[in-house]
């Protein structure tokens, strides 16, 4: 089975799909992919697998799976009772832009992008504004001329993102008193950091040094703010970043562990299929094989 899914999200790196329906077979999917993807079950019953653990799938259930996450998705099916679902997909990158005029909703979706949102699955109950978002938006969009498709996906997203901002997967702590507001600082501060590091041997003390502030303190703050520790956290972006190049270029696995950590190519295999169930090799192959395979 390949495992590597590739989706065309076309020239404007976005895909949706409305009430998708399986209903004559059992449904499994188990697959990692270019872009980020929110599924919403409308109908059926069955489990997804991700790394970080199992999650019921239920009508009312929402998914949220992030660039290159492997997942599991199983519905069995059901007689009379078909697996209906809605996708939306797109490349994180596009969003950006869009975001730039509101602050508060950039630093959430940064913090979503890079995988440290408490909670990466909802149940929604009936009151959900988002069912009706996606109905009404994939009613308005196909029907639009190329020329005002992009506005309208740009306000869709905004929209889509704030609904999950606010209502779905809000942050942890909404802590406006001045020490809230620097400890926020500081966090930023520190991913900012580790995102121009991240590819170098990890040093707490230059971190420390850089940000005039404890190691512990750091550390302690860290954990506080996104559940991880620093060390892991860095080692779940080596990873992502291993994925992309993985897929995205001819790189070898030296390479490539060099690029991503200044590993050895043995340690960073290691690594990797401790993180993702299977060898680079392997996930470099199925990828390969499912491009090969697009129409």
């Amino acid at each position: 089975m390949n495992r590597i899914e590739s989706i065309d999200l076309g020239p404007d790196a976005f895909f949706m799909s409305y009430r998708q329906t399986t209903g004559d077979r059992d449904w499994l999917a188990y697959h990692a992919h270019q872009g980020i993807e929110l599924l919403y079950v409308h109908q059926g019953h069955g489990q997804a697998v991700t790394e970080n653990g199992r999650h019921p799938i239920r009508p009312g259930t929402l998914l949220l799976f992030l660039p290159y996450q492997l997942h599991k998705v199983e519905v069995p099916s059901v007689p009379g009772a078909p697996y209906i679902r809605s996708l939306v997909k797109f490349d994180p990158r596009i969003v950006e832009p869009y975001l730039m005029p509101y602050p508060g909703l950039s630093r959430w979706f940064l913090k979503l992008k890079r995988g440290l949102l408490a909670r990466s699955h909802s149940e929604l109950d009936a009151a959900s504004r988002l069912p009706g978002m996606l109905q009404d938006f994939y009613g308005l969009y196909g029907s639009l001329p190329d020329r005002d498709k992009e506005e309208e996906r740009s306000l869709f997203l905004i929209s889509l993102l704030r609904e999950l901002r606010h209502h779905v997967f809000p942050p942890d702590s909404l802590d406006d008193s001045p020490e809230g507001e620097g400890r926020s600082l500081h966090i930023d501060r520190m991913m900012d950091w580790l995102e121009l590091h991240y590819a170098r041997p990890f040093d707490l003390q230059s971190l420390s040094s850089d940000l005039h502030l404890s190691p512990y303190y750091l550390s302690h703050l860290f954990k506080e703010h996104t559940g991880s520790s620093i060390r892991d956290y860095i080692t779940a972006r080596r990873i992502r970043e291993a994925c992309r190049l993985l897929v995205s270029t001819p790189s070898s696995i030296q390479s490539i562990a060099e690029q991503v950590g200044g590993f050895s190519a043995s340690h960073f295999c290691q690594l990797f299929k401790k993180s993702k169930g299977m060898s680079p090799e392997t996930f470099r192959r199925s990828a390969q094989q499912s491009f090969d395979s697009a129409p």
